[in-house]
Protein backbone atom coordinates (compact mmCIF):
# COMPACT_ATOMS: atom_id res chain seq x y z
CA UNK A 1 0.00 0.00 0.00
CA UNK A 2 2.66 2.33 0.62
CA UNK A 3 4.41 1.69 -2.52
CA UNK A 4 1.46 2.68 -3.95
CA UNK A 5 1.13 5.54 -2.66
CA UNK A 6 4.50 7.08 -2.94
CA UNK A 7 3.94 5.80 -7.14
CA UNK A 8 1.02 8.24 -7.01
CA UNK A 9 2.79 11.06 -5.25
CA UNK A 10 5.86 10.66 -7.44
CA UNK A 11 3.24 10.74 -10.62
CA UNK A 12 1.40 13.98 -8.85
CA UNK A 13 5.02 15.67 -8.73
CA UNK A 14 5.79 14.72 -12.51
CA UNK A 15 2.49 16.00 -13.42
CA UNK A 16 3.22 19.18 -12.14
CA UNK A 17 5.90 19.28 -13.53
CA UNK A 18 5.27 19.12 -16.60
CA UNK A 19 2.40 21.54 -16.57
CA UNK A 20 5.17 24.11 -15.39
CA UNK A 21 6.94 23.37 -18.04
CA UNK A 22 4.02 23.59 -20.48
CA UNK A 23 2.98 26.96 -18.78
CA UNK A 24 6.27 28.71 -18.97
CA UNK A 25 6.45 27.72 -22.53
CA UNK A 26 2.75 29.20 -23.34
CA UNK A 27 4.50 32.23 -21.95
CA UNK A 28 7.28 32.39 -23.92
CA UNK A 29 5.93 34.54 -27.36
CA UNK A 30 7.74 34.30 -30.32
CA UNK A 31 10.32 37.59 -31.32
CA UNK A 32 8.37 39.07 -34.16
CA UNK A 33 10.95 42.18 -35.97
CA UNK A 34 10.77 45.58 -34.70
CA UNK A 35 9.18 44.76 -31.51
CA UNK A 36 6.27 43.87 -33.30
CA UNK A 37 3.58 42.08 -31.33
CA UNK A 38 1.96 39.79 -34.62
CA UNK A 39 1.93 38.92 -38.05
CA UNK A 40 -0.65 39.53 -40.53
CA UNK A 41 -1.06 38.23 -44.03
CA UNK A 42 -3.61 38.79 -46.45
CA UNK A 43 -4.13 36.45 -48.72
CA UNK A 44 -6.20 36.08 -52.04
CA UNK A 45 -7.35 32.72 -54.20
CA UNK A 46 -8.15 32.00 -57.90
CA UNK A 47 -6.59 34.78 -59.83
CA UNK A 48 -10.39 36.56 -59.25
CA UNK A 49 -10.69 39.76 -61.98
CA UNK A 50 -11.75 42.08 -59.09
CA UNK A 51 -8.22 40.99 -57.38
CA UNK A 52 -5.92 42.66 -60.35
CA UNK A 53 -8.94 45.45 -61.17
CA UNK A 54 -9.59 46.61 -57.74
CA UNK A 55 -7.97 44.85 -55.06
CA UNK A 56 -4.22 45.14 -56.30
CA UNK A 57 -4.26 49.44 -56.66
CA UNK A 58 -6.07 49.64 -53.84
CA UNK A 59 -3.67 47.55 -51.63
CA UNK A 60 -0.81 49.65 -53.72
CA UNK A 61 -2.35 52.62 -51.90
CA UNK A 62 -0.73 51.97 -48.80
CA UNK A 63 2.06 50.47 -49.97
CA UNK A 64 0.85 47.27 -48.96
CA UNK A 65 1.83 43.58 -50.19
CA UNK A 66 -0.26 40.98 -50.51
CA UNK A 67 -0.68 37.07 -51.42
CA UNK A 68 -2.38 35.81 -54.46
CA UNK A 69 -2.67 32.60 -55.17
CA UNK A 70 -3.06 32.08 -58.79
CA UNK A 71 -5.15 29.57 -61.71
CA UNK A 72 -3.22 30.45 -64.70
CA UNK A 73 -6.27 30.44 -67.00
CA UNK A 74 -8.09 33.00 -64.67
CA UNK A 75 -4.90 35.11 -64.66
CA UNK A 76 -4.75 35.27 -68.72
CA UNK A 77 -7.92 37.28 -68.47
CA UNK A 78 -6.29 40.03 -66.60
CA UNK A 79 -2.72 39.42 -67.47
CA UNK A 80 -1.61 43.63 -67.84
CA UNK A 81 -3.16 43.70 -64.04
CA UNK A 82 -1.05 40.52 -62.68
CA UNK A 83 2.13 41.58 -64.02
CA UNK A 84 1.60 45.31 -62.24
CA UNK A 85 1.17 43.18 -59.89
CA UNK A 86 4.39 41.16 -59.85
CA UNK A 87 6.31 44.90 -60.96
CA UNK A 88 4.48 46.29 -57.51
CA UNK A 89 5.96 43.73 -55.55
CA UNK A 90 2.92 41.22 -54.08
CA UNK A 91 3.28 37.40 -53.80
CA UNK A 92 2.63 35.60 -56.40
CA UNK A 93 1.49 31.79 -55.06
CA UNK A 94 0.05 28.87 -56.91
CA UNK A 95 -3.79 27.21 -56.78
CA UNK A 96 -3.61 24.69 -59.56
CA UNK A 97 -4.37 24.25 -63.21
CA UNK A 98 -7.91 22.89 -62.70
CA UNK A 99 -8.71 24.07 -59.02
CA UNK A 100 -10.16 20.62 -58.05
CA UNK A 101 -12.60 19.92 -54.60
CA UNK A 102 -14.49 16.96 -53.23
CA UNK A 103 -17.18 15.98 -56.04
CA UNK A 104 -19.58 16.85 -53.44
CA UNK A 105 -19.48 19.80 -55.17
CA UNK A 106 -21.30 19.53 -58.22
CA UNK A 107 -19.42 21.86 -59.51
CA UNK A 108 -16.17 20.44 -59.35
CA UNK A 109 -16.99 16.72 -60.52
CA UNK A 110 -15.27 16.85 -63.67
CA UNK A 111 -12.09 17.65 -60.99
CA UNK A 112 -12.78 15.93 -58.24
CA UNK A 113 -10.20 15.27 -55.55
CA UNK A 114 -11.89 11.38 -55.13
CA UNK A 115 -10.47 11.33 -58.97
CA UNK A 116 -6.82 12.21 -58.07
CA UNK A 117 -4.13 10.61 -57.63
CA UNK A 118 -0.78 11.77 -55.58
CA UNK A 119 1.16 11.58 -59.33
CA UNK A 120 -1.37 13.76 -60.75
CA UNK A 121 -1.40 16.11 -58.12
CA UNK A 122 1.93 16.53 -58.23
CA UNK A 123 1.75 17.13 -62.07
CA UNK A 124 -0.40 19.18 -61.92
CA UNK A 125 1.04 21.57 -59.50
CA UNK A 126 3.98 21.64 -61.07
CA UNK A 127 2.29 22.08 -64.12
CA UNK A 128 0.63 25.58 -62.61
CA UNK A 129 4.22 26.86 -61.56
CA UNK A 130 5.43 26.25 -65.08
CA UNK A 131 2.81 28.34 -66.50
CA UNK A 132 2.86 30.88 -63.87
CA UNK A 133 6.39 32.12 -64.25
CA UNK A 134 5.58 31.95 -67.94
CA UNK A 135 2.95 34.48 -68.17
CA UNK A 136 4.90 36.83 -64.94
CA UNK A 137 8.03 35.80 -64.82
CA UNK A 138 7.73 34.39 -60.97
CA UNK A 139 7.91 30.61 -59.83
CA UNK A 140 5.86 30.66 -56.77
CA UNK A 141 6.89 29.49 -53.99
CA UNK A 142 3.96 29.59 -52.04
CA UNK A 143 0.65 27.85 -52.47
CA UNK A 144 -2.82 27.65 -51.45
CA UNK A 145 -5.26 24.21 -50.92
CA UNK A 146 -8.44 24.87 -53.28
CA UNK A 147 -11.79 24.45 -51.40
CA UNK A 148 -9.33 23.61 -48.36
CA UNK A 149 -9.03 20.07 -49.45
CA UNK A 150 -5.96 18.15 -48.50
CA UNK A 151 -6.62 14.64 -49.78
CA UNK A 152 -6.80 12.67 -53.06
CA UNK A 153 -8.75 9.21 -53.86
CA UNK A 154 -11.50 7.24 -51.64
CA UNK A 155 -11.82 5.38 -48.96
CA UNK A 156 -9.10 3.08 -48.27
CA UNK A 157 -6.97 4.55 -51.03
CA UNK A 158 -7.64 8.14 -49.79
CA UNK A 159 -4.09 9.81 -49.40
CA UNK A 160 -3.15 13.22 -47.81
CA UNK A 161 -1.04 15.54 -51.02
CA UNK A 162 -0.14 17.47 -48.04
CA UNK A 163 3.62 15.67 -48.32
CA UNK A 164 3.26 17.09 -52.41
CA UNK A 165 2.96 20.55 -51.16
CA UNK A 166 5.70 20.43 -48.58
CA UNK A 167 8.05 19.11 -51.37
CA UNK A 168 6.54 21.44 -53.94
CA UNK A 169 6.69 24.89 -51.75
CA UNK A 170 7.75 26.85 -48.85
CA UNK A 171 4.20 26.85 -47.60
CA UNK A 172 0.56 25.48 -47.91
CA UNK A 173 -2.11 27.49 -46.82
CA UNK A 174 -5.81 26.29 -46.03
CA UNK A 175 -9.23 27.67 -45.78
CA UNK A 176 -12.14 27.95 -43.02
CA UNK A 177 -9.92 27.22 -40.46
CA UNK A 178 -10.34 28.18 -36.86
CA UNK A 179 -7.43 29.79 -35.47
CA UNK A 180 -3.87 31.64 -36.25
CA UNK A 181 -0.62 30.02 -36.72
CA UNK A 182 1.84 29.76 -33.88
CA UNK A 183 5.27 30.30 -35.55
CA UNK A 184 7.39 28.58 -32.89
CA UNK A 185 5.13 25.28 -34.02
CA UNK A 186 3.05 25.13 -37.13
CA UNK A 187 3.72 23.29 -39.84
CA UNK A 188 4.19 25.94 -43.14
CA UNK A 189 2.50 22.92 -45.40
CA UNK A 190 -0.47 23.16 -43.09
CA UNK A 191 -0.88 26.57 -42.57
CA UNK A 192 -4.49 28.01 -41.24
CA UNK A 193 -6.02 30.17 -43.30
CA UNK A 194 -8.92 32.31 -41.77
CA UNK A 195 -11.73 33.98 -43.72
CA UNK A 196 -12.09 37.39 -44.26
CA UNK A 197 -14.80 37.86 -47.23
CA UNK A 198 -18.05 39.20 -46.16
CA UNK A 199 -16.89 40.36 -42.94
CA UNK A 200 -16.26 43.58 -41.21
CA UNK A 201 -13.58 45.30 -39.33
CA UNK A 202 -15.11 44.78 -36.08
CA UNK A 203 -15.29 40.68 -37.09
CA UNK A 204 -11.73 40.55 -37.69
CA UNK A 205 -10.05 42.77 -34.47
CA UNK A 206 -10.99 39.47 -32.24
CA UNK A 207 -8.86 37.36 -34.45
CA UNK A 208 -5.92 39.99 -34.82
CA UNK A 209 -6.08 40.43 -30.97
CA UNK A 210 -5.91 36.39 -30.16
CA UNK A 211 -2.97 36.50 -32.43
CA UNK A 212 -0.90 39.35 -30.40
CA UNK A 213 -1.97 37.92 -27.60
CA UNK A 214 -0.33 34.63 -28.08
CA UNK A 215 2.82 36.41 -30.49
CA UNK A 216 1.00 34.26 -33.55
CA UNK A 217 0.85 34.69 -37.11
CA UNK A 218 -2.83 35.31 -38.44
CA UNK A 219 -3.35 34.41 -42.16
CA UNK A 220 -6.63 36.53 -43.44
CA UNK A 221 -8.07 34.57 -46.74
CA UNK A 222 -10.29 35.97 -49.46
CA UNK A 223 -11.27 36.08 -52.96
CA UNK A 224 -13.40 38.83 -54.52
CA UNK A 225 -12.49 42.35 -53.59
CA UNK A 226 -15.39 44.74 -53.87
CA UNK A 227 -17.65 46.04 -51.45
CA UNK A 228 -20.60 43.51 -51.94
CA UNK A 229 -21.25 40.21 -53.24
CA UNK A 230 -20.62 36.57 -52.53
CA UNK A 231 -17.07 35.66 -51.58
CA UNK A 232 -15.75 39.31 -51.01
CA UNK A 233 -13.58 40.79 -48.82
CA UNK A 234 -14.35 43.97 -48.63
CA UNK A 235 -12.27 47.48 -49.39
CA UNK A 236 -13.62 49.39 -46.56
CA UNK A 237 -12.62 46.54 -44.10
CA UNK A 238 -9.31 46.37 -45.61
CA UNK A 239 -9.11 49.90 -45.19
CA UNK A 240 -9.71 49.92 -41.43
CA UNK A 241 -7.53 46.62 -40.69
CA UNK A 242 -4.51 48.64 -43.08
CA UNK A 243 -4.59 51.57 -40.94
CA UNK A 244 -5.20 49.65 -37.58
CA UNK A 245 -2.29 47.87 -38.87
CA UNK A 246 0.05 50.34 -40.18
CA UNK A 247 -0.62 52.29 -36.50
CA UNK A 248 2.60 51.58 -34.45
CA UNK A 249 0.81 51.35 -30.94
CA UNK A 250 -0.82 48.13 -32.35
CA UNK A 251 2.76 46.12 -32.74
CA UNK A 252 1.71 44.29 -36.16
CA UNK A 253 3.59 42.96 -38.76
CA UNK A 254 1.76 43.00 -42.16
CA UNK A 255 3.49 40.99 -45.18
CA UNK A 256 2.83 38.53 -47.50
CA UNK A 257 2.62 34.55 -46.57
CA UNK A 258 6.63 34.09 -47.75
CA UNK A 259 8.21 36.82 -46.47
CA UNK A 260 7.25 35.88 -42.98
CA UNK A 261 7.34 32.07 -43.27
CA UNK A 262 11.34 32.85 -44.32
CA UNK A 263 11.87 34.82 -41.44
CA UNK A 264 10.35 32.44 -38.73
CA UNK A 265 12.44 29.85 -40.50
CA UNK A 266 15.51 31.88 -40.48
CA UNK A 267 14.74 32.11 -36.68
CA UNK A 268 14.25 28.82 -35.73
CA UNK A 269 17.74 27.98 -37.52
CA UNK A 270 19.07 30.92 -35.50
CA UNK A 271 18.21 28.60 -32.49
CA UNK A 272 20.15 25.43 -33.75
CA UNK A 273 23.33 28.05 -34.66
CA UNK A 274 23.11 31.82 -33.74
CA UNK A 275 24.49 33.67 -36.73
CA UNK A 276 26.76 36.38 -35.76
CA UNK A 277 29.19 38.88 -37.35
CA UNK A 278 32.65 37.83 -37.20
CA UNK A 279 34.97 39.75 -39.68
CA UNK A 280 37.18 37.71 -41.84
CA UNK A 281 38.86 37.65 -44.80
CA UNK A 282 37.08 36.56 -47.44
CA UNK A 283 38.84 34.26 -50.27
CA UNK A 284 37.43 32.14 -53.75
CA UNK A 285 35.00 29.88 -53.48
CA UNK A 286 35.84 26.74 -55.39
CA UNK A 287 33.79 27.73 -58.83
CA UNK A 288 35.85 31.19 -58.32
CA UNK A 289 33.17 33.51 -56.74
CA UNK A 290 33.74 35.45 -53.44
CA UNK A 291 30.57 36.03 -51.29
CA UNK A 292 31.10 39.58 -49.17
CA UNK A 293 28.41 38.98 -46.72
CA UNK A 294 27.30 40.57 -43.85
CA UNK A 295 28.35 37.89 -41.08
CA UNK A 296 32.42 38.16 -42.92
CA UNK A 297 32.27 42.25 -43.59
CA UNK A 298 33.26 45.25 -40.66
CA UNK A 299 30.63 47.94 -40.62
CA UNK A 300 31.98 51.33 -39.30
CA UNK A 301 29.59 54.21 -38.18
CA UNK A 302 27.50 55.45 -35.59
CA UNK A 303 24.50 53.92 -36.52
CA UNK A 304 24.72 50.32 -38.37
CA UNK A 305 24.28 47.61 -36.61
CA UNK A 306 24.39 43.51 -37.68
CA UNK A 307 20.80 41.74 -37.34
CA UNK A 308 21.18 38.36 -36.92
CA UNK A 309 17.97 37.60 -37.55
CA UNK A 310 18.43 38.60 -40.99
CA UNK A 311 21.71 37.79 -41.48
CA UNK A 312 22.29 41.54 -42.88
CA UNK A 313 23.30 44.88 -41.88
CA UNK A 314 20.64 47.24 -40.81
CA UNK A 315 20.29 51.28 -39.76
CA UNK A 316 22.82 52.26 -42.29
CA UNK A 317 23.11 55.93 -42.13
CA UNK A 318 25.03 58.44 -44.55
CA UNK A 319 28.01 58.39 -41.84
CA UNK A 320 28.33 54.36 -41.84
CA UNK A 321 30.11 51.75 -44.54
CA UNK A 322 30.86 48.08 -44.29
CA UNK A 323 34.60 47.05 -45.62
CA UNK A 324 35.85 43.61 -46.26
CA UNK A 325 39.08 41.95 -46.40
CA UNK A 326 39.91 39.88 -49.38
CA UNK A 327 42.65 37.57 -50.75
CA UNK A 328 42.69 37.57 -54.45
CA UNK A 329 44.14 34.20 -56.08
CA UNK A 330 43.48 34.94 -59.59
CA UNK A 331 42.71 38.71 -61.11
CA UNK A 332 39.93 39.20 -63.95
CA UNK A 333 36.70 40.89 -64.10
CA UNK A 334 34.02 39.83 -61.95
CA UNK A 335 29.84 40.65 -62.03
CA UNK A 336 28.81 42.20 -59.08
CA UNK A 337 25.76 41.08 -57.33
CA UNK A 338 24.43 43.20 -54.34
CA UNK A 339 21.40 41.30 -52.42
CA UNK A 340 19.68 44.42 -50.47
CA UNK A 341 15.79 45.42 -49.38
CA UNK A 342 14.87 48.69 -48.66
CA UNK A 343 11.42 50.10 -48.21
CA UNK A 344 9.73 52.11 -51.03
CA UNK A 345 10.14 55.17 -49.12
CA UNK A 346 13.75 55.19 -48.79
CA UNK A 347 14.52 53.53 -51.80
CA UNK A 348 16.57 55.56 -54.29
CA UNK A 349 19.85 56.81 -52.44
CA UNK A 350 23.00 56.43 -54.12
CA UNK A 351 25.94 54.32 -53.33
CA UNK A 352 29.32 53.36 -54.06
CA UNK A 353 31.50 50.05 -54.41
CA UNK A 354 35.18 50.63 -54.27
CA UNK A 355 38.77 48.96 -53.90
CA UNK A 356 41.79 51.06 -55.16
CA UNK A 357 40.49 52.72 -58.69
CA UNK A 358 37.84 50.18 -59.46
CA UNK A 359 34.61 51.69 -58.54
CA UNK A 360 30.74 50.84 -58.95
CA UNK A 361 28.14 53.44 -58.52
CA UNK A 362 24.58 53.19 -58.00
CA UNK A 363 21.45 53.88 -56.21
CA UNK A 364 19.24 51.75 -53.96
CA UNK A 365 16.05 50.19 -56.22
CA UNK A 366 13.02 49.30 -54.65
CA UNK A 367 12.84 45.68 -52.94
CA UNK A 368 9.33 46.01 -51.85
CA UNK A 369 9.89 46.42 -47.97
CA UNK A 370 12.26 46.43 -45.42
CA UNK A 371 11.44 42.59 -45.19
CA UNK A 372 11.83 41.66 -48.58
CA UNK A 373 15.34 40.77 -50.38
CA UNK A 374 16.20 40.91 -53.82
CA UNK A 375 19.59 40.28 -55.65
CA UNK A 376 20.58 42.13 -58.56
CA UNK A 377 24.09 42.61 -60.75
CA UNK A 378 24.63 45.99 -60.22
CA UNK A 379 28.09 46.02 -62.36
CA UNK A 380 31.47 44.78 -63.36
CA UNK A 381 34.97 45.05 -61.11
CA UNK A 382 38.11 44.37 -62.51
CA UNK A 383 40.59 43.10 -59.63
CA UNK A 384 43.84 42.17 -59.50
CA UNK A 385 45.59 39.08 -57.82
CA UNK A 386 46.85 39.70 -53.89
CA UNK A 387 45.39 41.72 -51.12
CA UNK A 388 42.24 44.18 -51.36
CA UNK A 389 39.76 46.07 -49.65
CA UNK A 390 36.43 46.23 -50.54
CA UNK A 391 34.30 49.12 -49.35
CA UNK A 392 30.44 49.78 -49.51
CA UNK A 393 29.16 52.98 -48.60
CA UNK A 394 26.41 55.96 -49.36
CA UNK A 395 27.08 58.43 -51.91
CA UNK A 396 25.87 61.24 -50.48
CA UNK A 397 25.23 62.75 -47.27
CA UNK A 398 21.59 61.95 -46.71
CA UNK A 399 20.23 63.36 -43.34
CA UNK A 400 17.14 61.18 -42.72
CA UNK A 401 16.21 57.67 -42.99
CA UNK A 402 18.76 55.03 -44.52
CA UNK A 403 20.47 53.69 -47.13
CA UNK A 404 19.35 49.80 -47.15
CA UNK A 405 19.62 46.83 -45.33
CA UNK A 406 22.77 44.74 -46.53
CA UNK A 407 22.90 41.38 -46.83
CA UNK A 408 25.36 40.49 -48.99
CA UNK A 409 27.46 41.27 -52.68
CA UNK A 410 28.97 38.11 -54.72
CA UNK A 411 31.34 38.70 -57.08
CA UNK A 412 31.49 36.11 -59.94
CA UNK A 413 33.97 35.49 -62.80
CA UNK A 414 32.49 37.86 -65.61
CA UNK A 415 30.86 35.32 -68.22
CA UNK A 416 30.53 32.35 -66.22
Amino acid sequence: MQSCKSTAFLFLIALSLLRSEITIAQKETFKWPEGKKTAISLSFDDARGSQATKGIPFLDQYNVKGTFYLVPSAAEKQLTGWKKAVASGHEIGNHSVNHPCSGNFAWARPNALEGYTLEKMKAELIDANNQIERMLGVKPEVFAYPCGGTFVGRGVNTKSYIPVVAELFLTGRGWLDEGPNDPAFCDFAQLTGMEMDGKDFEQILPLIQQARSGGQWLVLAGHEMGESGGQTTRLSMLKKLIEYAQDPANGIWLAPVGTVAKYIQTAKDEKKEVAVNKPETVRAAADGTYSLSAASGKATGPKIQFMPEWNAFGWFTAADRVEWDMDVSKGGTFDVTLEWSVSDEEAGKPFVLETGKSVIKGKTEKSGSWETFKSRQIGQIKLSPGKHKMVFRPDSKFEKGALLDLRGIKLSPAGK
